[in-house]
């Protein structure tokens, strides 16, 4: 078996913290992993992506173009800037809030229409105001536990939510879990009404 995850974002998103998550939770599900991050001005909002290669046949830890079966967007325009990663048969979740880039002259970036043409490239595409949903849970800062968390509710990785909780009940401060647990519930019942897809483990 080989899943291959692409999440990209911003720098302050916690891509690399989403990384370590879902990585570690496929260990503890008993797959073999490999990981590797690139980041470009993360203290700047800029561009940060990491790869997350589970199963055997893996080689080497970055993903090659057109190969990842999830792509996780912490960002519009972010996910539309790593689309080409995506396999054919690829899936993406997808964060409708967008950060506006801090540099002038990007008057024109248009979230809407970035979403729209993710959409149409991938018709399966789960989008939602993650972060919104998190703040409305009690914090904005989970909003990348609720976009894992809703990857693993529609059925999306090749592991099930109790290894991605487990995983992250240990990874999180005692203050903070009751939080990150309403944020991972509730970003599981926002994805179920879609059509559940159970990854083959084999």
């Amino acid at each position: 078996m080989k899943f291959d995850i692409l999440i990209a974002g911003v720098g302050g998103q916690g891509v690399v913290l989403a990384s370590r998550l879902l990585a570690t939770a496929a260990m503890d599900a008993g797959f073999h992993v490999a990981t590797a991050e690139t980041i470009g001005m993360a203290q700047r909002e800029g561009s940060v992506t990491s790869h997350v290669r589970i199963g055997d046949d893996v080689c080497g830890s970055l993903i090659p173009q057109g190969k990842a079966d999830l792509l996780i967007g912490l960002e519009p325009a972010e996910t539309a800037r790593n689309l080409l990663f995506l396999g054919k048969d690829g899936n993406m979740v997808v964060n409708e809030h967008a950060i506006m880039p801090s540099t002038q002259g990007c008057d024109e970036y248009d979230p809407e229409m970035i979403l729209d043409f993710l959409k149409s490239s991938c018709p399966g595409t789960i989008t939602a105001d993650f972060t919104e949903l998190a703040k409305d849970a009690g914090t904005y800062k989970a909003a990348n536990v609720a976009m894992i968390a809703a990857a693993a509710g529609a059925g999306l990785l090749p592991f099930s939510t109790e290894y991605l909780w487990g995983v992250l009940e240990k990874m999180i401060p005692e203050k903070y879990r009751d939080v990150n647990r309403r944020v991972f519930d509730r970003a599981i019942e926002s994805v179920s009404g879609n059509n559940r897809k159970v990854i083959n483990k084999d």
